[in-house]
């Protein structure tokens, strides 16, 4: 046997010792790490992340965000060349490197391009997976970012590590961990009476700032801090309740109080213990406080559930900056829907669930139909019609909006060659995604389309959103150039709502102002609305834009618009979104 194919035979088993002794392949060692893995695809705007065990025939993905997959051939796995170096691997275009050129995650769906791991290092020095973040756009990695990655992977080992050692306390707080929980809650369930008890959960350190810290200091200070933060709830509760350390930075109890009031005066008191700074390694640092709370009856919750809610409702606090929220189930219902309309939109766009409707942009002199903007809406089997407002949001947090964009480009384009053969004289705007500017190629792609379908670009306008993501993507701005260049125009969607930076938009090819609807809904009875309009849209002319009014629903805001010169109106007034028959049929009329 050659000494190089024996080398690598031997390191392969000492990784599979090591993945054995650490017990990754079990779904609790995945779950631990999920906080990291979306701290990972956060830190990193990265649509795809998982943290991958190397196996010998297999890689396994034990954590993920953005994949429907659990595992690849090792054939086809980026990470068997990620362990071979105590570094980052960053491969900028995945599609333009011979070795992962033809990968199955780069030719077909999502259709990767970037990826960058930082390798999972045991204690023996063997690399038994990584820490892998993705994309579907070509870029680099800093020498911070990559030293982030670095962090985030020694976080995730000692995450394992930790896992393994502790049984049922966790190491660095010395407290009893989630399995001793569950353990505690079963008893519980065998001795209590029906009815309602309270479950907290705590979080003492948000994602972001731990990432920073752990970065400037390393671990020992933030464990420092953690441990701090578990001594002072047991000291507080001893006499109440038992304290678990369920997460990296998350503490959870159960308590037995008479009422939900109760249970906030009780946790306003918690803070004042909590938040007070914690000298960590010679450096201070102030815990946070954000807490869920959740109403529970242990006869009939199971103890999973009840950590579930806790979740949602820290979240919910995290979110909203709170330092409390209830469980809600709303919010709860919200998240679940969330993950099936993610789950659910490839099956839709195969079974034709996704249609357009097309509202129409009047000019506002003559109220002729001038143009309309195609809108995605989705007829779901199960849930019935579902708004865009409610499911581009969790696409665009997904690696499904490419597909999901290029579905409307199609049919979009397919319905404005239609226009044109009947001789119907109208323009289309079509909504654009952060992500689909940011794909390289993406303009050439859309101009070869409107060259199959015989039409000019000037009947076609692209909106996208107003945004410091725009003023920061070089790519974006060359791919608007790309288009205006040839004729299409460029719209700022929602102007007025948020960012609103004219200095920025006249380095780009824009040349339609549309404004928001929350500024044309008080026109006609707020003076500051209408000086606000007024000063877009004569900002806007002067530098050659067309003026839009979006969400125009009564003749007061027609009339002020008018007077203020705005260029053309869109709006329920005119008419709500139409069926591209019912839109011909409106400009026949």
């Amino acid at each position: 046997m050659p000494m190089t194919q024996l080398s690598e035979e031997l390191k392969a088993q000492e990784r599979m010792t090591a993945v054995g002794a650490l017990q990754v392949l079990d779904a609790a060692a995945g779950a631990s790490l999920d906080r990291i893995t979306q701290l990972a695809a956060f830190a990193f705007d990265a649509p795809v992340a998982f943290v991958s065990i190397v196996g010998v025939d297999t890689q396994r993905f034990i954590s993920q965000v953005g994949l429907q997959i659990t595992g690849t051939d090792i054939r086809s796995s980026i990470c068997s060349y990620t362990i071979a170096s105590p570094d980052v691997m960053v491969v900028p275009d995945l599609a333009a490197d011979p070795r992962f050129a033809h990968n199955e995650l780069v030719c077909g769906a999502p259709h990767l391009r970037f990826y960058a791991g930082a390798p999972l290092i045991a204690k023996n020095g063997v690399a038994i997976g990584a820490v892998c973040v993705m994309g579907p756009t070509p870029r680099d990695l800093s020498e911070d970012d990559r030293q982030h990655l670095k962090t985030l992977a020694a976080m995730a080992m000692s995450q394992l590590e930790l896992r393994r050692l502790s049984g049922r306390q966790d190491p660095v707080s010395g407290l009893s961990n989630r399995h001793q929980f569950h353990i505690d809650y079963d008893g519980l369930v065998a001795r209590a009476s029906a009815g309602t008890m309270y479950a907290v959960m705590l979080d003492v350190l948000d994602v972001p700032r731990l990432d920073e810290a752990g970065q400037a200091l390393g671990m020992p200070p933030l464990e420092a801090m953690l441990h701090r933060s578990g001594v002072r709830l047991r000291v507080a509760l001893e006499d109440i309740t038992d304290v678990y350390h369920v997460g990296v930075s998350r503490f959870a109890f159960l308590i037995d109080l008479p009422t939900q009031d109760d249970v906030e005066a009780l946790l306003l008191e918690l803070k004042q213990r909590i938040i007070r700074p914690v000298m960590a390694a010679a450096v201070p640092m102030s815990p946070q406080f954000h807490a869920g709370i959740c109403a529970f009856d242990p006869t009939t919750d199971s103890s999973n559930d009840v950590l579930r809610k806790l979740l949602v409702g820290v979240q919910a606090a995290i979110s909203t900056r709170k330092d409390f929220c209830w469980y809600s189930e709303r919010r709860d219902e919200l998240l679940r829907r969330g993950y099936r309309l993610a789950a659910d939109a490839e099956r839709g766009l195969r079974r034709e669930e996704f249609y357009l409707l097309f509202q129409p942009r009047v000019d506002t002199l003559t109220g002729k139909v001038v143009s309309a903007e195609a809108l995605i809406r989705w007829n779901h089997p199960r849930l019935g019609p579902v708004g865009p407002a409610e499911f581009i949001p969790v696409f665009e947090r997904t690696a499904l909006m490419p597909a999901v964009s290029g579905w409307v480009v199609d049919a979009a384009l397919d319905q404005l060659a239609a226009w044109q053969r009947d001789g119907i004289p109208l323009c289309l705007s079509i909504n654009l995604a952060a992500s689909d500017l940011s794909t390289e190629g993406m303009a050439e792609r859309l101009l070869q389309k409107l060259a199959a379908r015989d039409l000019p670009a000037s009947l076609l306008e692209i909106e996208i959103t107003e945004g410091e993501w725009l003023r920061a993507n070089t790519v974006a701005g060359e791919q608007l150039a790309r288009l205006a260049g040839v004729g299409v125009r460029v719209a700022i969607d929602d102007f007025g709502s948020g960012y609103s930076n004219f200095g920025y938009l006249s380095r780009l090819p824009i040349s339609t102002i549309k404004m928001d609807k929350s500024l044309v809904d008080h026109l006609a009875d707020d003076p500051g609305a209408r000086l606000k309009a007024k000063a877009i849209i004569e900002l806007a002319k002067g530098l050659g834009y067309t003026t839009v009014a979006e969400g125009v629903e009564s003749m007061e805001q027609r009339q002020v618009l008018t007077e203020l010169g705005c260029d053309q109106l869109q709006g329920y007034l005119f008419a709500e979104p139409l069926a591209a028959e019912a839109l011909a049929a409106m400009v026949d009329a």
